[in-house]
């Protein structure tokens, strides 16, 4: 039950949702991050991720069946005690569009209406995610498959009678249960149809599912008593109910989950996945709201450490880590055939990518004829080189000039050098491709495949003629990733409703950072994030929101802006996602008012000033390498 295993193993590389992968597959390419540890904990949580950024892959490891596999596959300590002492027993339940859609699609109901059909819907949903759970703990807490078969049957016949009101319906196995379930839940919305229809319910209907018209979860309650009884569960396993993309369900609905969390203190803890700024209410249906801390927890994965990267540290950041981390749990989950059929041994992440010419720490030379005191000299500001200067030989030289503007002057120079056919380097290597997926999952494999598709076209070319693979060219990685950052832009503009405003949004941002790195002096801060405060207006704090859950935005976390998921004030930094399509450094910066970026981009158009756009070395990730 659940994601069967494939009968052969797939290019992980092209699959970028956690939902089309199977639990081997998923298992065997999770990182879990501090994120994952702290929701292994008997309280409520509501989490916060921007699209892509591992919310689904997070919920469905929590759910048992997945746990229980990573357990016995990996090292994972925590895992392990988890599942064999019955520490937590997590349960994947997600807010499919298919009912979702369900729920909004019947205006005529009134209110009351809509809150009970969501609550039995919302009732028989959480009992058909439980029937895989129920199967994973009966093959993990009973050995032999004979005693599982009488264990699974027992539970099944005993959940027929809770569950199913008429005496027939008595199934054998959980399969049969759950199948049935899904039918009832059909059932539900066609008589909710024939009653609009006719103003009247059909014989049969009242009892159909009438047990799931009960209190919010108390078909599941009941499900988990009969297991646990069945299996003599640990009386303190905490139960996780693992609700995943509620961005898409209304107010009055996650009023209802919310009312769950504020009155029910018992082993049932809800962990909520949404999009920023997507848990709409606080309120309850019980009178007092809930209390961040008290009834409940945020926990933004953006700010999970596993994803912080230390400014151009020497040391390898922990965002880098994760990266090739990442890369090399695909490359060996996945049919490697198509990566390097010429080596024995797989391509790791810098065999194919190589350093990073403005990333990756190199021995720099800063003396006085040195090619970089000249760029510093050409390109910085009078007060930047006198304190360069002043700084010279010192200990304090690269920790407060060259650590943070050399990056910059590579490149500065090489744009200014970018002239008819020659081609940008710099968005290459290893750590600028992780860099730019900004943390972001999903981008990164996404990075990853397109410049595997470089290197499979090239390395079938050069295997052709007996020739060794080599690294995929800076140029050619350098017009992929910026080929994918401008795709990432320009899919804004398709967004329901808010596209075409929020695309103009994020140009006038990008293009007023950009402008400060090419048409005025450096100095050793560049500008890549906006402040807010409280004269946006209501249009523009949309646009602020609609760009953090959508991953363009970040909420520029630091000792002294602890705030992470500020509402009306606050510093947000460009994600370092768009950086090449801007050609700006993917690093944190200074911030500039939204006030004071508004009026460059009026004065931009008042004097119909073009801004320095270049977009001529853009191609399809599909030509690039057959250059």
């Amino acid at each position: 039950m659940g994601n069967e295993l494939p009968k052969h193993r797939r290019n992980l590389f092209e699959i970028e949702n956690a939902r089309n992968l199977s639990r081997q597959e998923l298992v065997d390419t999770f990182i879990p991050t501090q994120s994952f540890w702290r929701l292994l904990s008997a309280k409520h949580h509501v989490v916060f991720g921007a699209r892509g950024q591992g919310k689904t892959a997070l919920a469905k490891m929590l759910s048992h069946d997945h746990l229980a596999l990573m357990a016995q596959r990996r090292d994972e300590p925590r895992a392990r005690s988890a599942v064999i002492n019955q520490e937590f027993i997590g349960i994947y339940l997600p807010t499919r569009l298919e009912w979702v859609g369900g729920l909004k699609n019947k205006p005529w109901l009134n209110e009351r209406e809509q809150e009970e059909f969501f609550q039995w819907h919302l009732n028989i949903a959480s009992c058909i995610a439980f029937t895989p759970i129920a199967r994973s703990c009966i093959n993990t807490y009973i050995e032999g498959k004979a005693k599982q078969a009488e264990a699974e049957r027992e539970l099944s016949l005993q959940l027929s009678r809770d569950w199913i009101n008429r005496q027939e319906n008595k199934f054998d196995d959980l399969l049969q249960l759950r199948r049935h379930l899904e039918y009832t839940d059909y059932q539900k919305h066609i008589q909710i149809l024939h009653k609009r229809a006719t103003n009247q319910i059909t014989e049969g209907d009242i009892s159909e599912g009438i047990a799931f018209a009960t209190d919010l979860f108390s078909p599941l309650r009941q499900g988990i008593r009969r297991l646990s009884h069945l299996l003599s569960i640990n009386t303190n396993c905490s139960w996780l109910l693992c609700i995943d993309e509620a961005e898409f369900l209304d107010k009055i609905y996650q009023r209802i989950i919310n009312s769950h969390m504020r009155a029910y203190p018992d082993n049932l803890f809800i962990k909520m996945t949404t999009m920023p700024y997507c848990h709409y209410t606080l309120a309850t249906n019980i009178g007092p709201d809930l209390v961040n801390g008290q009834d409940f927890e945020y926990l933004n994965m953006y700010s999970d450490r596993v994803f912080e990267a230390r400014a151009d540290g020497e040391n390898e950041t922990i965002g880098t880590l994760f990266g090739r981390t990442l890369f090399n749990k695909l490359i060996d989950a996945s049919d490697i055939q198509f990566l390097d059929s010429y080596h024995r041994e797989p391509p790791n992440i810098m065999d194919v990518l190589g350093e990073s010419k403005i990333l990756d720490p190199h021995r720099e030379n800063w003396g006085v004829e040195s090619e970089n005191m000249k760029l510093l000299e050409k390109y910085a500001s009078q007060e930047t080189v006198a304190r360069a200067n002043k700084l010279a030989g010192t200990s304090r030289f690269r920790d407060e000039i060259s650590r943070k503007i050399h990056g910059a002057l590579l490149l500065r120079k090489e744009v200014d050098e970018w002239r008819g056919n020659k081609a940008l380097k710099v968005y290459s290597g290893a750590r600028m491709a992780i860099r730019c997926a900004d943390g972001n999952p999903r981008y990164l494999i996404r990075i990853f495949n397109a410049l595997l598709m470089i290197r499979t076209k090239k390395q079938k070319a050069l295997m052709a003629k007996g020739l060794k693979v080599n690294k995929i060219s800076a140029m050619d990685q350098t017009r992929a990733i910026r080929t994918l950052s401008s795709n990432t832009l320009n899919q804004v503009s398709g967004f329901v409703d808010i596209g075409p405003e929020l695309y103009s949004f994020i140009c006038m941002l990008g293009e007023y950072m950009k402008d400060s790195l090419y048409e005025k002096p450096l100095t050793t801060d560049q500008i890549t994030s906006v402040i807010i405060d409280d004269t946006l207006s209501e249009k523009e704090l949309e646009l602020i929101h609609a760009a953090v859950g959508n991953g363009l935005l970040h909420p520029n976390v630091n000792s002294s802006n602890p705030d992470e998921m500020p509402l009306r004030e606050g510093t947000y930094r460009l994600t370092y996602t768009l950086a090449p399509h801007f050609l700006l450094l993917p690093r944190r910066g200074k911030a500039a008012t939204l006030s004071t970026i508004k009026k460059f981009n009026n004065m931009v158009r008042k004097k119909k000033y073009p801004l320095k756009s270049i977009e001529h070395d853009q191609l399809s990730l599909f030509d690039v390498g057959d250059k």
